[in-house]
């Protein structure tokens, strides 16, 4: 039995990966602040965790539940795909409270990497394949104003990811792990990003034009590319992979 944990599966990439994997022999782990009922309502072997990652002090007995769905007799291999993220707040940071700081720095990062210390510790003695995928952004290298929090964050996300390869490396039993670009996808954060009042966000005009010039992804071709990635042979552990490679069909 495959394990996929993923979170922010309440729309966009991260329900994309979860229908792409709802399939024989795999189990699904949803987890995402509300539940999505076009999931629940699938047939398959899948579980559904409503949880906000802000709330990151109960991250501990959210995963000691996620793992009690996980059988060590079965389990041919256990991912875990950190993909839920906020955009806001889109301003200028002297705009941002910080109480918008703080929760959005829980969500995109913190979350992120108690998830992965969580992961590691509870699957340390699966004697299955355990690869950690890392949804981050362009926008850690790529900057622009009014996105100080999210850049920031995901430039985290990134070294965060690097440094852990560097720590499972020679670890027997050790976890691979990598941060991914997902490239720029129609998706419900880049609908935020180019209606914010231009006012707020100077940089909205811009993700209005990579609308209008058709230069977005779907969610369903992202996360295919995705899933080639993570189920492929060649896994870059240690690294952030800046760009996703193409699907290619017969």
């Amino acid at each position: 039995m495959k394990y996929f944990i993923i979170t922010g599966t309440s729309r966009g990439i991260g329900q994309a990966l979860a229908e792409r994997l709802i399939a024989p022999g795999h189990c699904v782990i949803c987890i995402s602040r509300s539940e999505n009922q076009e999931l629940t309502s699938k047939q398959g072997n899948l579980h559904y965790f409503p949880f906000d990652l802000g709330r990151s002090g109960e991250l501990n007995a959210l995963m000691d539940e996620v793992f009690a769905c996980i059988d060590p007799s079965e389990a041919e291999s256990v991912y875990l795909i950190n993909n839920a993220a906020v955009v806001a707040p889109l301003a200028s940071i002297d705009q941002c409270s910080p109480e918008d700081i703080t929760y959005h720095v829980q969500v995109n990062l913190i979350a992120p990497m108690i998830l992965t210390s969580l992961f590691i510790q509870k699957a340390e003695h699966l004697q299955a394949d355990k690869k950690i995928m890392n949804i981050s952004s362009a926008s850690s290298k790529y900057l622009f104003p009014g996105m100080s929090c999210y850049s920031a964050a995901k430039a985290g996300l990134d070294t965060f990811t690097q440094v852990v390869g560097l720590e499972e490396e020679n670890k027997q039993g050790g976890i691979q792990i990598v941060s991914v670009w997902p490239g720029m996808v129609e998706t419900a954060l880049q609908q935020e990003a180019r209606t914010t009042s231009q006012s707020r966000f100077a940089s909205a005009n811009l993700f209005a034009n990579w609308k209008e010039q058709g230069k977005l992804t779907t969610p369903d071709y992202t996360a295919e590319q995705l899933v080639q990635l993570l189920l492929g042979e060649f896994y870059p552990h240690g690294s952030v992979v800046e760009q996703l490679k193409p699907i290619h069909t017969m």
